[in-house]
Parts: C-alpha cells; sequence; structure tokens
C-alpha cells in the first residue's frame, strides 16, 4: 500500500535571542475550536446483519456474524464526491440483557447461541456511540459501528489472542472488505434504503479512520497492522485502504501475542482517569512504546487524552452500569447510581469528532487538531466539565525530535553520555513500572531555593548544539506518591544553559501546564511543551543543558522524563506561539478547589466460602491451546463473574495465567482456564488461589486433583 506522508505546518529557524520580557508576557494561549455542535446534514441510519457463519478468515473454531449500523449524511444521494468513513468497534461485555434504566447485561448466551435466555434481549453494544456517530455523519462522514456479540464479545480466548483482539482486527478489515466492494461494484443491502448501488462511488477508502473503546481499542489497532503486515490478503480484497487516525477509548494492550502499535499514523488514546475496568489505564503503553520508535516513517503525531474523574462504561450509552464506584483521580464526573453520564458524552464529542474532522476528508480543518496539543487550552465545553490532561508528540521520528534525554542510562548520566547536575534533591533514574518501558528520573526536594535543582547535561563542557531550527522544548512529568506533595500544586522554573555558561531568563512552569493532583502507585505522566521563542538572552545556537530549578513550592517529589525538542508546534499550529498561561478549569483557578475529591478504592473480596474449584483436568489436544496439550481448571462461584474488558486472571501462588473462557454463559458463573502442561507443573500443591476480575475470588489453597 502506498503511504502518505502527513502534512504539518514547518516552523521557521528561531533566532538566537528571542522576544522582550514584555513581549513574552502579553501572549496567551488560544481555545482549541469546539466540536460538539452539529453539522449542517441531517443525518439516516440504518442497519445490515447477516446469519452467522464459521468464517476462517475471522475465527475458525466458531460462528460469528456481520452485524452494523450505517450512519450518513440524509442528502447524500445530492452530495458530489466521495466522503471519509469512520468504523466504530465496541470492547467486552455481556451479550444479553434484562431490565432497563439500567438494563442489566449479565449474560453471554448470544455470544455462543446467538439467542438470549427467556425475557432477555440481545445487548446492542454497537448502538452505544450512536451520539458520537450522528454528529460525524451531520458533517458528511459515513460511520460504520460494528456489532461483535456472536463468538467474539465474551468469547473465550484462543492461545496467542487471549483477549479475541486480532479476532476482532479481522472482524473489521471483515466489513471494510464489505463495504469496499459495495462502494465499487454494488449490491449493498437493501437493508441500508439507498439502493444496490447507492453506494458507488460515496465512499473515499483512502481517508479512513477507526474507532475503539475497551478491547474494540486494540481491536482497531490489530486491524491497522493486519493490513500492513507482510503477505496480508486484506489489501488485495480493500485496495488503497489508508487508515490516516485511530482513536482509541480505555483501551486495553497487550492482550495477543503480537505487540500492536500505530506506527505511521495518527493516534490517541483517550484515559477515563477513574476506569473501574481497565483500572491500570494499559491504553498508554503503545503511546510510552512509540515514544521508543526513533525511525517513525512517517512522521505521526501520537497523544494521550486523560479525563479526570471519568468511569470506563459510560462513554458507551448501552453500557449502563457503571464499572467505577470511587475516583482516585478527580471528583467523578458520573453518579454510580445512575445508567449514563450526560458530561462523559460531552468529552467524547468534544474530542472524536475534533479528531477525525482535524485529518479525514477534503474539508478537514487542523484547527480542530489543537484539541491535543498542550500548547492550546481547550474548549470551555470540556473545562466546565473536569480537568483534562495531554501527553503528546508531533511524532517520535529521529527528522521530527530531538532527545535531550530519555533517563535511559545510570543514575548521573544523561542519554548523550555526559553527567547531569544534582543540587540538594535526590534522584533516581528509574523503570516506573516493571511491565513498562517508560524510563523517568524519580527526583525529590525538601527545601525550594535557586539552588535546589536538576540540570540535564546535553554536551560536553564549553559545547553545545543548535537548536535554532526547533520550535518547542517538551518534557512528561507527573506527581509522585509522596508525602513531599503538601501543596495542592506544584511549580518550579525552567531555564536553559548555553555553551558559555549563561542561563537564559526563567519560566515558571505553571504558565504552561497545571500540575497538580494525587500521586499514585500507577502515575499517569502528561506533556509540558515550551516555545523556544520564550527563552531568553541565551545562545540557542550553542544549547549545552537545561535546568529544572525546584524554587517555589516548598517540598515536592516528581517523575520526570523524556526531555525532547520538537521540530514543530504541531499540525494545526500558524506559528510557534509563547502562550503563557496554563489551561485552568474554573475548579482549579483557587488553592481551595485544587485539591481533588480522592476517594478510597479498597479491593473488594469474593469470600472461599462461596467458591469452589470444580475440576483440574488434562486435555489431550485443546482446541483453545491450538491443538496442544493442556490443562484446564473450572472455577465456579456464587457470584458472577463479570463480562469486563481486563482479561481474567487466575493467580496460583506467585503464577498467573489469562487465558479462559465462561463455562457457562448464562449466568457467567464458571469460568475455565487453560494452562499448558509446562505452566501447571511449575505450580505447587497447597498454593493459594485466587481469581481478579474486578473483584477478587478466594478459593484457599490448591489441592493436587488432576484428573
Amino acid at each position: 500500500m502506498k503511504r502518505f506522508r502527513l502534512l504539518f505546518t514547518f516552523v521557521l529557524a528561531v533566532p538566537t535571542l528571542t522576544l522582550s520580557p514584555a513581549a513574552h508576557s502579553s501572549l496567551v494561549s488560544r481555545s482549541a475550536p469546539d466540536s460538539t455542535p452539529r453539522g449542517p446534514h441531517a443525518t439516516a441510519s440504518a442497519e445490515y446483519r447477516f446469519p452467522a457463519t464459521t468464517d476462517k478468515a475471522i475465527l475458525p473454531d466458531r460462528m460469528t456474524e456481520i452485524w452494523a449500523r450505517v450512519f450518513y449524511p440524509k442528502d447524500v444521494k445530492n452530495l458530489s464526491g466521495k466522503a471519509p468513513l469512520i468504523v466504530m468497534l465496541h470492547g467486552n461485555h455481556g451479550t444479553c440483557g434484562i431490565g432497563s434504566n439500567p438494563r442489566n447485561d449479565s449474560s453471554c448466551s448470544y455470544t455462543m447461541s446467538g439467542t438470549c435466555p427467556s425475557g432477555y434481549v440481545p445487548t446492542p453494544n454497537h448502538e452505544g456511540y450512536n451520539y458520537l456517530a450522528e454528529n460525524l455523519a451531520s458533517w458528511g462522514y459515513w460511520v460504520v459501528s460494528i456489532n461483535a456479540n456472536r463468538g467474539i464479545t465474551c468469547g473465550g480466548g484462543v492461545s496467542g489472542d487471549s483477549g479475541l483482539n486480532l479476532a476482532r482486527g479481522k472482524l473489521v478489515l471483515k466489513h471494510l472488505s464489505l463495504l469496499y466492494t459495495w462502494s465499487t461494484s454494488g449490491g449493498a443491502p437493501a437493508s441500508l434504503g439507498l439502493g444496490a448501488d447507492g453506494l458507488i462511488g460515496k465512499i473515499d477508502f483512502g481517508s479512513v479512520g477507526l474507532f475503539g473503546h475497551s478491547r474494540g481499542g486494540e481491536g482497531v489497532r490489530a486491524a491497522y497492522n493486519l493490513y500492513l503486515d507482510k503477505d496480508s490478503p486484506w489489501p488485495a480484497q480493500i485496495p488503497g485502504l489508508h487508515v490516516k487516525a485511530i482513536f482509541e477509548v480505555g483501551a486495553v494492550d497487550g492482550q495477543t501475542s503480537r505487540v500492536l502499535d500505530a506506527d505511521g499514523t495518527v493516534w490517541n488514546q483517550l484515559l477515563p482517569m477513574c476506569d473501574g475496568d481497565v483500572s491500570d489505564l494499559q491504553g498508554r503503553y503503545p503511546f510510552e512504546r512509540m515514544l521508543l520508535n526513533k525511525s517513525e516513517d512517517p512522521n505521526a503525531q501520537k497523544s494521550l487524552y486523560e479525563v479526570w474523574g471519568a468511569n470506563h462504561n459510560f462513554f458507551n450509552t448501552e453500557w449502563q452500569e457503571s464499572d467505577a464506584y470511587g475516583c482516585k483521580k478527580g471528583t467523578p464526573i458520573f453518579d454510580p447510581d445512575k445508567s449514563s453520564s450526560a458530561e462523559q458524552q460531552k468529552v467524547a464529542l468534544a474530542s472524536v469528532p475534533a479528531f477525525f474532522r482535524s485529518r479525514l476528508g477534503t474539508e478537514a480543518n487542523p484547527g480542530f487538531n489543537q484539541n491535543f496539543n498542550p500548547l492550546d487550552s481547550l474548549p470551555e465545553a470540556v473545562t466546565q466539565i473536569t480537568q483534562i490532561d495531554r501527553d503528546f508528540t508531533p511524532s517520535p521520528g529521529a527528522t521530527e525530535t530531538r532527545i535531550f534525554e530519555d533517563f535511559d542510562r545510570d543514575t548521573g548520566t544523561n542519554s548523550s553520555g555526559n553527567p547531569n547536575v544534582a543540587s540538594q534533591i535526590t534522584i533516581e533514574h528509574v523503570n516506573i513500572s516493571s511491565y513498562r518501558p517508560q524510563r523517568a528520573a524519580s527526583l525529590a526536594w525538601k527545601a525550594a531555593g535557586k539552588n535546589t535543582y536538576f540540570e540535564s547535561i546535553w554536551a560536553g563542557p564549553s559545547q553545545g548544539y543548535d537548536i535554532r531550527d526547533f520550535a518547542t522544548l517538551d518534557f512528561r512529568i507527573a506527581r509522585r506518591a509522596d508525602a513531599l506533595n503538601k501543596a495542592p500544586t506544584t511549580d518550579f522554573s525552567i531555564q536553559l544553559e548555553d555553551a558559555a555558561g549563561q542561563l537564559s531568563s526563567a519560566i515558571r512552569v505553571s504558565e504552561y501546564a497545571n500540575i497538580n493532583g494525587p500521586g499514585t502507585s500507577n502515575p499517569v505522566l502528561k506533556t509540558v511543551r515550551l516555545p523556544l521563542k520564550a527563552f531568553q538572552n541565551v545562545n540557542l545556537a550553542k544549547i549545552r543543558g537545561v535546568r529544572f530549578t525546584f524554587d517555589t513550592t516548598k517540598t515536592g517529589a516528581l517523575y520526570l522524563a523524556n526531555i525532547r525538542l520538537q521540530r514543530q508546534t504541531g499540525f494545526g499550529e500558524e506559528q510557534t506561539r509563547a502562550s503563557t498561561q496554563a489551561y485552568l478549569i474554573p475548579a482549579l483557578a483557587s488553592s481551595t478547589a485544587s485539591t481533588h475529591q480522592q476517594n478510597s478504592l479498597s479491593p473488594v473480596y469474593v469470600p472461599a466460602r462461596l467458591n469452589t474449584i470444580r475440576s483440574i483436568r488434562f486435555v489431550q489436544r485443546s482446541r483453545f491451546a491450538a491443538g496442544r496439550p493442556a490443562v484446564e481448571i473450572q472455577v465456579a462461584s456464587e457470584v458472577p463473574f463479570p463480562a469486563m474488558n481486563r482479561l481474567p486472571v487466575l493467580k496460583i501462588g506467585d503464577k498467573a495465567f489469562t487465558l479462559s473462557r465462561y463455562s457457562d454463559p448464562d449466568t457467567l458463573k464458571e469460568l475455565t482456564f487453560t494452562l499448558s502442561e509446562k505452566e501447571y507443573n511449575t505450580l505447587s500443591p497447597g498454593s493459594d488461589v485466587s481469581v481478579e476480575n474486578g473483584k477478587i475470588w478466594q478459593f484457599g489453597a490448591l489441592k493436587n486433583t488432576l484428573k
């Protein structure tokens, strides 16, 4: 496939000495445009749905179904030319529900049989994004929201695809192949109401966006990678497909045997910071991996949109029971006793349409991209609801980015090999967690002052690098969970040092970002971007170091990561601008309001008296283990194991296993885990057994009862 190189606004060289203090203080960040209003087109929608079959291109061991709702401008027959296409995919959830407001989706019978128990209805998981699809269709887009209920949603994992996210990716590509056929050769389903030839010449497969929630996020990322694989069968079925943008919400990561990133295309992840399902916020891991890809080609923006107070479920209006009953990061913008959140829907409307409208189609407006760039403040539509932090890079590729410091060497040594300088602070280069590639400096200070600082040294004595062709100095930061963070916000100064030892005038980080909130054991970083034009009285042709002086907040503890120079301010920016005011939301305007509510989130245990290990049996040829010998451990409980997006985890001693399936899809009270013989043989009788799936089910000690 021919790869499209993204167009960015390039920036002229920055002069050595820039801006008077008066000019610096007069420039203010501007607000990104608001994408919540509807467009000029009335909209229509209809479904296509075919009988379930066993399609080896999707899953060879079970039946799946082609079912989707299509949204489009009602006057589409009168519109000339092709319009961009956005494909949406929901995540893992129950597939049968009972009751209303909220509907309790407590059965997965439809997954296996295509029917639901008496009194239940099939869960319309794909209808949960109608509010987004209608907005996009009103601006002229085709939107297809896929239902993955049959065989996949709530379905048992297979070897190499525990979460069935590769299968989800193949399902997306199957839909795209059908849409391509209908738009080039005709044969569109009559149910769409447009006639057999009604799609011919109407869809632009060179301008496609993908949207995925939860497992659907890793699913659309899988579709992108499966299409681009060497010897992939899909380009022949969907010629000229160009996925220009991928937007994920609360996505999972690592549920397949493959590492799935979005190199070469624009990508954003919305992180619900009070996610009670994907509670480790693993959707940011692709961002951290992609930051390390210096060879990205073409360059493409990557970003995180971190929504304080949001839960996981309520971005889908059909997921009507809250996954979270407390919140460590922000005051909740959902009510756990209600079935939806208008606030979360508005946040989605201010981000999802903005993302796609900035990138797709001949009428794309690059200005909407400002919603993801920390140089710009956010529109009032979201700032009046909650705080949103942003993590951002125009691209990690070496032609766009110059690494100043990634903290990837031993403590005290810069990424360049030069010795760093620390004064009156403690500092250590660490991995933020054992399962993330992200490196950072963990630093702290107990007394603020001009001699309390960390300086990253990029060049040797009396040497320096010319950075005049760069636009911004970026770094990533988060507060640590530490008693030293007594103040509601953290502030400090930043200066550049040149080869002559001259320090620039100091910039307050509070002019560009709000560093606040409780530190957690699972820190989420955000990006601070400083226009190089804001650094005055320093020789930008010979920069040696950058100094962080902790001279304002009396004590503090931070993670500091990925200090980098970027050539571009970002797609949709008219020029390099020295914005000097933070995008503070009203709730953060005073120190009394800036301490967000923290609810204590303690694990919920299901006691052993309610649970049992039903059986442990040997299987000579397991279809869930690619036909290899396996051991199956079946567990049961009086308390159902809900269909969630994180994988259920069987823990036996210090071992963990995630390949599972429901043994009773009607009630979700039995799970069967599949272990290889080798895995089972590492277990010790007497080890404690538990299952983690939101709650923690306790089963007592393992008995050696292999049959």
